[in-house]
């Protein structure tokens, strides 16, 4: 049984993607929050979702998987309920924009096979019950370098997450991939945040300069984190998903926009944190992370 958790754009999604490849699975709303009830694909097709309202207690064992498309604030709380519940074998799967999560599984689930994954998809919540699919894309997914799996089990996620959020793309360096992302988020959301603009915008030549900057900060912490991130790709890599996501709204715009907490600390509170440990300084990125805290 596949355990999808959150009521989040991206949890929708993959209980989606379950539902189409007839999958078994059951999306559990966090506490507090409102079930998803559907997803709206791109061809208008609606799906259904069998969404669970009560959160009965359920124990999971090796058969299961559990999936956390959450954000990294979340986790915390979320590895703390589930942790009893699992089985060392379960595998889990964090699926969140941002880094941190890997090390808070190191810290609550040591002894599962953790997986790492991050997903070019495009989902939007119009209502709190449901998600619309606004974008195609893929997802990249690794094994935590601070865990341990197998190649038989890595093949099983595999499988798993193509039938949720497919494509997929096994990544022995996943970490590569995440600062990749990271620094495509560290461009795109807090500008995008900042100047109430869809992604599309920021193809303005007056954004031309405070992106550059903006890569060439993260891709120095890269560099003295051991991440080999190249500035000319990176700096295309963000304009190839501006230009992809022209018509959509970031996650964090979205989350300003409706007064929610953002996940600025895990996206440019991350760089900034690095970049302290190593000596670097980031002011451009130190800039925009004070002005989304103030938001």
């Amino acid at each position: 049984m596949i355990t999808i958790v959150g009521s989040g754009a991206i949890g929708g999604l993959c209980a989606a993607g379950a539902q189409q490849a007839s999958a078994p699975y059951r999306l559990l709303a966090r506490s507090g929050s409102t079930a998803l009830q559907s997803v709206k694909l791109q061809d208008g097709h609606r799906i259904r979702l069998k969404t669970v309202t009560d959160n009965p207690t359920v124990t999971l064992t090796a058969n299961d998987v559990l999936i956390l498309p959450l954000k990294v604030f979340q986790l915390s709380a979320a590895m703390t309920y589930w942790q009893p519940l699992l089985s060392t074998q379960t595998p889990v799967i964090l699926l969140h924009n941002g880094m941190g999560g890997m090390e808070l599984a190191n810290q609550f689930l040591p002894d599962n096979p953790v997986y790492l994954a991050t997903t070019s998809h495009g989902a939007l919540k119009t209502a709190p019950t449901e998600v619309r699919h606004t974008g195609k894309g893929q997802t990249m997914l690794g094994l935590s370098p601070c865990h341990r799996g197998s190649a038989k089990l890595n093949t099983h996620i595999t499988t798993i997450m193509e039938c949720c959020i497919g494509p997929v793309t096994w990544r022995e360096d996943i970490l590569f991939a995440l600062w990749q992302k990271l620094a495509i988020n560290c461009a795109i959301n807090p500008l995008t945040a900042m100047h109430d603009i869809r992604n599309g915008e920021l193809i303005d030549a007056a954004h031309r300069t405070t992106i550059e900057a903006i890569i060439k900060e993260v891709c120095n912490v890269a560099i003295a984190c051991g991440v080999e991130l190249d500035f000319s790709s990176m700096l295309a890599q963000v304009f190839d998903v501006i230009n992809l996501t022209a018509d959509n709204y970031s996650s964090m715009h979205q989350d300003v926009t409706h007064h929610r907490p953002t996940e600025i600390d895990a996206i440019t509170g991350y760089i900034i944190a690095q970049a302290k440990k190593k000596g670097i300084d980031v002011p451009i990125n130190t800039l925009l992370y004070n002005t989304i805290k103030r938001r």
